[in-house]
């Protein structure tokens, strides 16, 4: 087809301009690289914890049931639910107090109807509160706590196949009840039981001592800026000349740009998987290979969705450097809303919904799943469906430039 022949020769004029201009691509993959180093090392000096302190937790119990009451009174009772951690049970106003003290790394709210929700497999979360002077520590929690609401909703399962089964055995209510209810004790008790936080403490300790929570952060940071950095270089070039030149060969703008995205986003997530990869090998992190082809494949997701994001700011916008701006001020909201500048658990509560449908979030936390925890799934729905998205718009922007509607 035409448009492939003019996007293979747009991808070979890219690459010769880079080739040209020997020094540019080393110093936009490099100079990120060195000056988040910096970053990272500095803020890892400034937030690392001592692991021989204990962290305290609080939990809050705004579920009236004596079910909840019972978990909660468990857990606070329970003297080695994990090394290192201090569990308590606080009321919300005497959880705020502490926190404010410094005497709280953070708060885990059991919201009300808990037990009820959990029951009839319906969602709850539970809701976590950090510390703003305990970042590192308020991500561990959160992470300890995300884990522990993934292994409920697979022993969700198990409780409503018990459920049915005992009305269809013509159990009764009460029966039932008592049956389901010791079973969703016994789960729930499970998946907090010591091996599963020990795993998480271990991660925090691993934080600690090598920041690869910070590394990963700065990672997801350093790919972005390439993407900017590199799309700029190959765009500051083109002139209103040469883009009438290429209308007049019948050039269209949907060539042009899925060679862009091509060139661009191939260059990045090469240079991304191969950083990823030696940071993997010099922090000792062995990964089964199928984790990291699930690492690329959320890098390459993330980073050709960004590539596409920048083009239709760039056509839709008639000044480059306006677009130059604005591309960078979108670039600062997707890393913000990752979370890899600050964490969710510092946000509004009623943010959470919108980091959920973030792409951005969801590859950076299951990145952090797969390096940091040693997660074998991970979910990609959003980003796919964004990408797709970005993509059919991208199709709609250059139709309508090419029929001069912009």
């Amino acid at each position: 087809m035409r448009i492939m022949k003019h996007i293979f020769v747009f991808i070979a004029n890219d690459i010769s301009r880079l080739k040209r201009k020997w020094l540019t691509l080393p110093l936009i993959l490099f100079s990120p690289v060195i000056f988040t180093g910096l970053i990272i090392w500095m803020v890892s000096s400034l937030l690392s914890f001592d692991e021989a302190d204990k962290m305290s937790v609080g939990l809050v119990n705004l579920d009236d049931s004596d079910e909840t009451a019972m978990i909660v009174s468990a857990l606070a009772g329970s003297a080695d639910v994990a090394d290192g951690l201090e569990i308590t049970e606080v009321s919300e106003t005497d959880a705020k107090q502490m926190i404010e003290n410094n005497t709280l790394v953070s708060y885990i709210i059991f919201p009300g109807k808990f037990t009820e929700k959990m029951m009839q497999g319906e969602s709850s979360e539970l809701i976590v509160v950090g510390n703003p002077d305990m970042q590192l520590e308020s991500y561990v929690i959160s992470s300890i706590i995300d884990t522990v609401v993934r292994h409920i909703r697979n022993s969700q399962a198990n409780i409503l196949t018990i459920n049915h089964y005992a009305r269809e055995f013509g159990m009764t209510d009460e029966a039932r009840q008592d049956l389901i209810f010791e079973e969703f004790v016994s789960q729930f008790i499970q998946v907090l039981s010591s091996d599963t936080l020990m795993d998480e403490h271990q991660t925090a300790q691993n934080l600690s001592a090598g920041n690869m929570y910070f590394i990963v952060n700065g990672l997801f940071i350093i790919m972005t800026v390439w993407v900017y950095m590199l799309y700029i270089a190959l765009m500051r070039d083109v002139g209103s000349n040469l883009e009438d030149r290429m209308k007049i060969f019948g050039v269209t703008y949907l060539a042009q740009g899925l060679a862009k995205v091509l060139a661009i986003g191939t260059i990045i997530t090469a240079a991304a998987a191969l950083l990823t990869y030696g940071i993997l090998t010099l922090g000792g992190i062995e990964l089964e290979p199928e984790n990291l082809l699930r690492l690329l494949v959320l890098i390459g997701l993330y980073i050709f969705t960004t590539v596409i994001i920048m083009i239709i700011i760039d056509w839709l916008l008639p000044s480059f450097k306006i677009s130059m701006v604005l591309q960078l001020g979108v670039l600062f909201l997707i890393l913000l809303f990752a979370g890899s500048i600050i964490p969710r658990i510092y946000f509004p509560i009623y943010m959470d919904t919108v980091f959920d449908y973030i792409y951005s979030y969801q590859g950076l936390s299951w990145m952090e799943e797969i390096i940091l925890n040693g997660r074998f799934t991970m979910e990609i729905d959003i980003m796919i469906v964004t990408l797709v998205i970005a993509a059919a718009l991208l199709f709609v922007l250059s139709v309508l430039k090419e029929r001069r509607f912009l």
